[in-house]
């Protein structure tokens, strides 16, 4: 099995490799898709090459590196198990090993016996059980009874004990039970209910390794009868050393077909064996048995998604309103912003604010990362620019607390792309900061398309602290407009993967309207024309100000 774990936070997230070239980065058509803005859209490929599997940079920007080593832009090198990669701040670890046998082994809480293996006397398919073929009436009996048990259920760790309760009536002679269910595909079974008809009786769980393989492999049944009277037994310790003189084993499947747990009953008295009528009645039992029990995990999952909306609602609602709800009302300038958020919340930032009688804060930035991590870090952000500007117009001290206050237990691989301006309305200046943002478009009177120079561009916020950024400064003359966005404008795709694209962002502000709130709404709607329905893979943040023509 050939899969690439993502290191993360000092967790491990796993992406099996199936189908190649499986590429790495940031566009929604790559077979593993990474949130950050250092990582290209097209940055790196896994390729199978006679049987072996290959590390490939795509000529990304920032590099992709094979254990510390920078590869070459397409020049493959050979992957071999435990193999340390790096694509710009996000690091994987390359695993190449055998699929391990999971089922017999990985059972937690519970004593899976390696004696020689144990005879099974008979078996039935769970799908294949013949429903009434084998004393219908009692088969009809004890699906209702299960149903009657289990009918209004919903908490689903209320639901093994019932079904155990409920077996020990249909089959008198079951002197203990057990059932085995695992949580999520893969995972190890774990004990989700035991039963003993007497106090005096063992109620450690221990199974047959041979009796739990077959039952999971083959999705059957099995039934071991009279088994510690039954000399091929003898060399078996997780029979005899249980004195069990009979047992059932049958699988719970799933919606499926796959199994997700084992039902388990055994008899300790000689004159109380399981027959093969015992054993199709227990199947059928399960069967109904396994339904109700994902039904219920079905209902739990419907009633915790639905938990989750509601947060996200009000996480949605608490994010809107660290945005201004209006900017300001300057005589001889227009603001205008839009927001829309790829999720319930997102991590596009902007804000608006006087700063005294006569100044403009401008800031706006893109989180790296969408959802829920980008908005934690937005709201942070939204924070800390107000604290600063709170006790400075100044925009090289508050570039810099800025960045020091984020750079402080920031995430890795987590930063701002960030923009800082302040506009003096006396002398009609704006003194602006770039911390790794797309520059400002600016539309002058004769309607050319100015952006700052990439020189005054330093380094995401977040990333390094005490870095020096640069400030500029500029007169804005009257008619001219500016235009700021984040790059789930430029990047927004149609229904073809075709980009808007920075040029086309630039051509609609050079023949665009001079009005600055009639741009922004028709640049966000041009957009979404473009886009023709496809859904939105990133969020689209747009401000636009400017001073008004005399």
């Amino acid at each position: 099995m050939a899969r690439i774990v993502l290191l993360k936070d000092g967790q491990a997230f796993p992406w099996e490799l199936k189908d190649f070239p499986a590429r790495l980065g940031r566009h929604p058509d790559c077979d593993i898709q990474l949130d950050s803005n250092m990582v290209s859209r097209f940055h790196a490929q896994v390729l199978r090459v006679d049987d072996r599997l290959m590390l490939e940079d795509l000529g990304s920007g920032n590099g992709t590196f094979l254990n510390g080593k920078m590869l070459e832009p397409n020049a493959p090198q050979p992957l071999k198990n435990d193999d340390r990669i790096k694509l710009g701040p996000i690091k994987f670890r390359f695993e190449d090993v055998p699929i391990p046998s999971a089922d017999p082994n990985q059972v937690q809480g519970i004593e899976v016996n390696d004696g020689a293996t144990s005879t099974i006397m008979g078996s039935a398919s769970a799908r294949g059980f013949g429903m009434f073929e084998v004393r219908p009436e009692e088969k009809l009996k004890g699906i209702l009874k299960i149903n009657q048990s289990l009918a209004g259920m919903v908490e689903v760790q209320n639901i093994a004990p019932r079904i155990l309760d409920t077996l020990f009536e249909i089959f008198p002679q079951a002197d203990r039970g057990s059932i085995l269910i695992r949580s999520e595909p893969g995972k190890a079974l774990y004990p989700a209910a035991q039963k003993r008809r007497r106090e005096s009786d063992d109620e450690s769980v221990r199974l047959s390794r041979t009796v739990l393989d077959r039952v999971l492999h083959d999705k059957a049944g099995v039934l071991s009868a009279d088994a510690s009277n039954d000399t091929r037994f003898s060399a078996s310790e997780s029979i005899t050393d249980l004195t069990i003189h009979s047992m059932m084993c049958v699988p719970l499947l799933s919606i499926e077909g796959e199994p997700f747990g084992v039902i388990n009953l055994d008899s300790q008295t000689a004159n109380k064996r399981f027959t093969d009528d015992d054993l199709e009645l227990l199947l059928a039992v399960a069967s109904q048995a396994a339904h109700s029990y994902e039904n219920a995990r079905l209902l739990q999952s419907y009633l915790e998604k639905q938990k989750q909306d509601k947060e996200m609602k009000i996480a949605s609602g608490v994010q809107r309103a660290l945005l201004p709800e209006k900017l300001p009302q300057v005589n001889g300038y227009r603001f205008f912003a839009s927001y829309d958020a790829a999720q319930e919340v997102g991590g596009d930032y902007f804000d608006c604010f006087m700063i005294g009688a006569r100044k403009v804060c401008i800031s706006f930035g893109d989180v790296a990362g969408k959802g829920v991590p980008g908005a934690l870090i937005m709201s942070r952000m939204a924070s800390v620019v107000q604290n600063t500007m709170s006790f400075t117009d100044d925009v090289a001290t508050a570039i810099h607390r800025i960045n020091s206050h984020m750079c402080h237990n920031m995430v890795e691989g987590r930063f701002v792309t960030y923009i800082l301006g302040v506009i003096d309305l006396d002398t009609h200046t704006i003194t602006l900061a770039n911390a790794g943002h797309m520059s400002p478009l600016i539309r002058r009177v004769d309607g050319k398309v100015e952006e700052f120079d990439d020189s005054s561009i330093g380094i995401p916020v977040g990333i390094m602290d005490d870095y020096p950024y640069e400030v500029t400064q500029r007169k804005i003359s009257p008619g001219e407009l500016f235009v700021l966005v984040t790059d789930g404008v430029d990047e927004a795709m149609d229904q073809d993967n075709d980009l808007y694209t920075k040029e086309r962002v630039r051509e609609f502000v050079r023949t665009g309207s001079s009005d600055p709130e009639e741009l922004g709404k028709a640049l966000l709607a041009d957009v979404r024309r473009h886009a023709n329905g496809r859904e939105q893979n990133d969020d689209i943040t747009i401000m636009t100000f400017g001073r008004l023509a005399n």
